[in-house]
């Protein structure tokens, strides 16, 4: 099973991963169809602003 990534690049939907060559699609939703077509069942991974699960570098603030 091949873990997918999906980024945005300059208005572009990305797609890569370890043994595919990036395919770039103009919709998210272009891009997750053409990742389920071709790799069903692989996980997607949104890196990203727009990424579903962002994560904060910044640590929590403390309480005084």
């Amino acid at each position: 099973m091949t873990a997918l990534t999906l980024r945005r690049i300059k208005g572009d939907f990305v797609v890569t991963g370890p043994d595919i060559s990036p395919g770039r699609f103009k919709s998210r939703r272009e891009a997750k169809d053409w990742c389920l077509m071709h790799y069903p069942g692989s996980p997607i991974r949104e890196v990203g602003a727009d990424g579903s699960e962002r994560e904060s570098g910044s640590r929590p603030r403390k309480k005084v």
